[in-house]
């Protein structure tokens, strides 16, 4: 799938079929990746993990400008994720039950930047409420 995106700074419109995205592999297996929660986990890997073909269905990190994610997108997320958890023990004290921890979870999962195909992306988009690639 070729998707047209408008350049809204006035240059030419540019043919993308993919969009630059970090997803977090499993470090111990191979072609699994962390899903976005339980309800799109793959009950058939002990860990919920999912496969690249369902990939839209992982935890995602992506660029608001589409432009390809690095470290410090990564570090970010974790620190979003540090000042939740901190929230959370502060309302429910040192019980909480955090399952938003980006730096438990990369312990064992090691973020990898793919190229996400469009139409998978759109998907995602629809889940996280996230604005999709137009595509015209």
């Amino acid at each position: 799938m070729q998707v047209f995106q408008q350049n809204i700074f006035g240059g030419e419109d540019e043919i993308i079929s993919t969009v630059p995205v970090i997803v977090l592999k499993h470090k111990e297996k191979e072609g699994r990746y962390l899903a976005a929660d339980i309800e799109v986990a793959d009950f058939s890997d002990p860990d919920g993990d999912i496969t690249m073909d369902d990939i839209q269905d992982a935890f995602i990190i992506v660029r608001n400008d589409h432009q390809k994610p690095g470290p410090e997108d990564v570090e970010e997320v974790r620190l979003l994720s540090e000042a939740h958890k901190r929230g959370m023990i502060k309302k429910f004290g040192d019980k909480a039950v955090v399952s938003y921890d980006v730096t438990e979870w990369l312990k064992t999962y090691e973020p990898v930047n793919i190229d996400m195909p469009v139409d998978k992306f759109n998907l995602a988009c629809e889940v996280n409420g996230w604005e999709p690639v137009k595509t015209y």
